[in-house]
This record gives C-alpha cells, structure tokens and sequence, in this order.
C-alpha cells in the first residue's frame, strides 16, 4: 500500500476508520449477558460509522476498515493511538491484532521500540513536528527521527494534543488555551481561542444539556457518559469491570477541534460549535457534520477515530 502524509492541507486520499465490536462479539467474549445500554452504545456507534464512511467516499476519499470479530480490550476504536505515517513511512507504536492485515500491506514500516498509545502527541507538517508531552524515551527517539528533515517543537500540554489545538489547513489554530506559542512559530496565522477563560466558547451547549452533562460527568468523575442514558451507580461499576479500557477521561477533550481535515476547503466533525462552524465557513472552509453519539463515552473525536494514510503528493 502506498503512503504519503507530510501535512494535513492536501487532498486527503485515503484514511483509516476505527471499529467497534457487535454486541454478539462482546457477549461471547465475556460469557455473559451485557446491559441494554451497552447494547445501545454499539449498535448507535455502528450506525454512525456508516455515516462518516458515506461522508468520507462523497468528499472522494477512500476509508479503509478492519472489523473487530474477535474481542481484544486493546483493540480500541481510537485508531489513532496506535501510529502515525510519516512521509512515506509508517511508524507502529502500539500494535493491534485486528489491525494486523493493515501492518501486513505496509512493505515501508517501522515497530517502535518505545510502545504506547502517545502518537496523537506527535504533530507533522511540511517542515516542523510538534512533540507534546512524551515521556523521556519516546521524546528522544522523535526528536532524533524527526529531526532529520524537520524543524522539532516542543510543548507539555495535559492530554492528547488533538483535543487541545488543530491547525486547519494552515489557515487558522483552533485552540484551547495557550498551548502554544502561536506568535513565534506562525506570526501570519490567525488563532480562534475556544476556552472559557480567554471568552470563548467551548461546545457551544445550551444551559439544559450542560447541566445534564455536568450532572453525568459528575457519576464517573469525567471519565465517561452515556448519550440519552441516565447511568447508575450498577452501570458505572459494570463498565469500570469490564470496559474500562474502552473509556477515557472525556471531560478534558474538546470534541469541537477534534476535526478531520479532507483538504484547504473542507473539513469534517462531530462537535456542535456553530461558532467555529461560521467561522471556518468565513475563511473558505466548508463543514461536513456527521453524528457520533457516543463521543463522550469512547473519549474520541472525529480524528481520534481515524488515522490518515495518503494525501496528493505536490
């Protein structure tokens, strides 16, 4: 299979979709029945898989997949974690089975030495890579890597960097908070500031969903809920004993940048932020919406989900 990914501007060609198990798949791996909210969680997310993928082929790019027919807990929708193609090499930092006919078709590839789910931390554009928040180890394996051909910067930000800040197109930063000294690497480019204590608006929620959501978060201390479901202390316990692999710490990702980036004139989400919609729309960028119900329970946005493989070689 042929790779090439230096930015995230060019024509988007082909890119990975994440799975999910059937429910099926889950009962006969934990032999025993599952909650009906579990039920739901799975059958909604397929559902809203198959719209991504249909909005994906209309924008003309080609999304590969690779079902979960086996239960694994590593084998998680957020495909992204687990690597990242740079140019025209593929950098595997945390493999997974079901993901091991992919690996198979990938002749120009490398298996890290330094394992873990961090690659969402490592940003790569033309010239320059953003590195944020590696452990020691990792960081010095990138730098060195990364080094060769691109400028390194460097940021300590808390959580996966694709839900703190998103460079769309070269364009504008969509940002939370000052995660990075915008001025001095990008003087020319606009910032659209979303977090609360700058005046912006994070999520964009009327005062009903946001007390909903607040009262929710509150169950699971930020970890995870559940779209339309009232959890219970049984079903927190029950995800906590058999999920919690499959949950993260969804309070601190901000889904409205957690955008996927098709070309300089399109992009797609799952947020609901109309006003990063308008704005992007202003500057020339059209947003394709597409549901995710379930984003607040698999702590994953659009781009978590995905995993870009080839753009338009210019």
């Amino acid at each position: 299979m042929h790779l090439w990914l230096p930015n995230n501007r060019d024509k988007l060609k082909k890119t990975i979709l994440g799975s999910v198990p059937s429910a099926d798949v889950l009962v006969r791996a934990l032999k025993k029945p599952i909650p009906k909210f579990v039920h739901k969680v799975l059958e909604e997310t397929q559902e809203d898989l198959d719209e991504i993928k249909k909005t994906f082929k209309k924008l003309e790019v080609e999304v590969l997949e690779y079902p979960i027919n086996e239960y694994r807990e590593d084998d998680l929708l957020n495909v992204r974690n687990g690597f990242i193609v740079v140019d025209d090499h593929l950098f595997i930092t945390k493999r997974s089975p079901s993901l091991q006919p992919f690996y198979d078709s990938i002749e120009n590839k490398t298996f890290v030495e330094h394992t873990g789910g961090y690659c969402p931390d490592i940003y790569i554009h033309d010239d320059y890579a953003i590195l944020d928040r590696l452990y020691e180890s990792a960081y010095r394996y990138w730098r060195k890597e990364l080094g060769k051909k691109r400028k390194i910067i460097t940021a300590f930000n808390e959580g996966h960097s694709d839900g703190i800040y998103c460079n769309v197109a070269d364009k504008i930063w969509l940002t939370n908070g000052n995660a990075l000294p915008f001025k001095k690497h990008w003087p020319g480019m606009e910032v659209m500031d979303l977090s609360t204590t700058n005046g912006g608006v994070i999520n964009d929620w009327s005062p009903v969903e946001k007390f909903y959501r607040q009262r929710e978060l509150n169950k699971t201390h930020g970890r995870f809920i559940i779209n339309k479901h009232n959890l219970t202390a049984q079903d927190v316990k029950w995800v906590d004993e058999y999920l919690s692999k499959w949950v993260g710490y969804c309070d601190e990702t901000l889904f409205d940048l957690n955008i996927s980036i098709v070309d300089s004139k399109n992009v797609i989400a799952v947020g609901q932020n109309s006003l990063v919609y308008e704005k992007l729309e202003s500057i020339g960028v059209k947003v394709h919406q597409v549901p995710f119900r379930h984003r607040f329970f698999w702590d994953g946005g659009l781009h978590c989900i995905t995993n870009d493989l080839e753009r338009e070689k210019k």
